[in-house]
């Protein structure tokens, strides 16, 4: 279950964005499998607790792409900042031993899913966020 202080997140990062979008912004849905990691999980994914640093840079740029801010540099610390926080949160809220992740950028709009399995009970969860101009 995600925790009052992810669910903020979670709302402060809409808000910007549906004032950054007046006809689009940021959407998320959450899901929770009980006894669904071992069928949900990716198959082909490496074990990973954590996210590639190439994975939270491009997490970064989503986050600040949705608050409509076209004008950062790739590499600036805000990025691995804002992707940070929030992957914290969710290893804090969910105790996840794997992650993968995976965005679809398509200019006008992007889409990232994160995908997580606590092994130790074969629980499953998901975090679809996505952004769109209108």
């Amino acid at each position: 279950m995600l925790s009052q202080q992810t669910l903020s997140l979670l709302s402060e990062l809409q808000a910007k964005s549906s004032a950054a979008y007046p006809e689009g912004g940021l959407l998320y849905t959450y899901v929770e499998a009980a006894n669904q990691a071992h069928s949900r999980y990716p198959s082909g994914r490496s074990a990973s607790s954590g996210l590639l640093p190439g994975e939270l840079k491009d997490l970064g740029r989503f986050l600040r792409l949705s608050q409509g801010d076209y004008h950062c540099e790739p590499m600036m610390p805000q990025l691995f900042e804002a992707a940070e926080g929030l992957i914290s949160c969710l290893q804090t809220d969910l105790t996840f031993d794997e992650v993968s992740y995976l965005v679809r950028d398509n200019g006008d709009d992007m889409t990232v899913k994160l995908s997580m399995a606590r092994r130790s009970d074969n629980r499953y969860f998901e975090l679809e966020l996505w952004w769109s101009v209108d």
